[in-house]
């Protein structure tokens, strides 16, 4: 399941530091991703080489992240995440939100979920490539702002399919299911195909997202 390991980031759960897991299958297929490359890495074995790196540097870190990938989607991974919580370890998710049933069965055992909004619901598949549910998205929203959990709904802003219009019904919808706020990611153009938007294009719709719920950008300079 686990394909590879930052052992200290502050990136993937802002203002902590963090260990990153990274798993190295998706059941979306976003031309975008960065992490494709995974797939190609050597599984590692959880038990005999990160859970013991893991409990070295249990003082140093705030939490375990388990990213993607789509880390609910294997089968190892409530077994991961109980394993790390009956080891005492405050543990976050990174997910697209489409296993919904999975979330809700380990949402008590973690206390942090960074869930990607890829477009307005209209418009999904574009950038997931692959017929979906929206409705699971939905009920991913509402199993986490229930829990009451830290959260961050965000998207990254990709040019080729995401533009003002989408990012504004994603900030509507936000609010009106009762989100305090959304984060809008730069696209990084590492395949060097489309080209990103302007840091002055991305403070444009940040101004008019703030209109429905607080929204900051990531990635600009």
């Amino acid at each position: 399941m686990i394909k590879s390991v930052i052992w200290s980031s502050m990136i993937d759960y802002p203002d902590n530091v963090c260990t990153t897991m990274f798993t190295g299958v998706c059941n979306f297929d976003c031309e975008f991703c960065y992490n494709k490359g995974l797939l190609k890495e050597k599984e590692l074995d959880f038990e005999k080489e990160i859970l013991p790196k893991l409990l070295e540097r249990k003082d140093f870190i705030n939490h375990v992240i388990i990213s993607g990938g789509e880390c609910t989607i294997h089968k190892d991974f409530e077994e991961i995440i109980n394993t790390l919580y009956d080891n005492g370890f405050a543990i976050g998710i990174h997910t697209n939100g489409y296993a919904p049933e999975i979330l809700e069965r380990v949402i008590d055992k973690i206390d942090y979920v960074g869930m990607d909004i890829k477009n307005d619901f209209d418009n999904y598949n574009a950038i997931t490539q692959t017929e979906i549910d929206v409705e699971k998205i939905k009920k991913s929203v509402d199993i986490i702002l229930k829990s009451g959990i830290k959260y961050e709904f965000r998207t990254t802003v990709y040019p080729k399919y995401v533009n003002t219009e989408n990012v504004l019904k994603i900030a509507e919808y936000l609010k009106s299911v009762g989100s305090k706020k959304y984060v809008l990611q730069n696209y990084f153009d590492h395949n060097k195909t489309v080209i990103p938007y302007a840091a002055e294009k991305l403070r444009e719709i940040q101004k008019e997202c703030n209109e429905y719920l607080p929204t900051t950008v990531r990635g600009i300079i």
